[in-house]
C-alpha cells in the first residue's frame, strides 16, 4: 500500500474536527488534509453518548459554526439534532470524503 501524504492531520470527526476542516475548505483550498475518526461515524461525544434526553448545556448559537449558524429553533438542542448539525455541514463542505473512520491511532511522528 502506497503511504498517503497529508499537509494536516485533524484526530477526530467531532464538532471541532469537523469545524477544523470547514474552514480549512474555505480558507486553505490547496492544503491537503484527512481527518483520522476511531469511530465509524460523525459526531464525536454526540454519537458516542446517545442515552435518552442527552442534550447540551450550553446554548447551540455560542459552540456552533459561525460560518454555518444553527437554525433549529431549540437553545439547548438535544443529541440528535447537533449530531445531524455536524454531519449536514461535514456534508455541504464536502469534509466527509476526507475522514478515515476506524483509525485506531496509538503514536504519531
Amino acid at each position: 500500500m502506497k503511504p498517503l501524504h497529508f499537509d494536516i492531520l485533524i484526530i477526530g470527526a467531532g464538532l471541532s474536527g469537523i469545524g477544523v476542516a470547514c474552514h480549512l475548505r474555505r480558507e486553505c483550498p490547496n492544503k491537503r488534509f484527512a481527518i483520522l475518526e476511531r469511530r465509524q461515524q460523525i459526531g464525536g461525544t454526540w454519537d458516542l453518548f446517545r442515552y435518552p434526553g442527552i442534550r447540551s448545556d450550553s446554548d447551540i448559537f455560542s459552540f456552533g459554526f459561525s460560518f454555518r449558524p444553527w437554525s433549529g429553533l431549540k437553545v439547548l438542542a438535544d443529541g440528535p439534532s447537533i449530531r445531524q448539525y455536524i454531519k449536514d455541514t461535514a456534508e455541504e463542505y464536502a469534509i466527509t470524503k476526507h475522514i478515515h473512520f476506524d483509525v485506531d491511532l496509538h503514536k504519531a511522528n
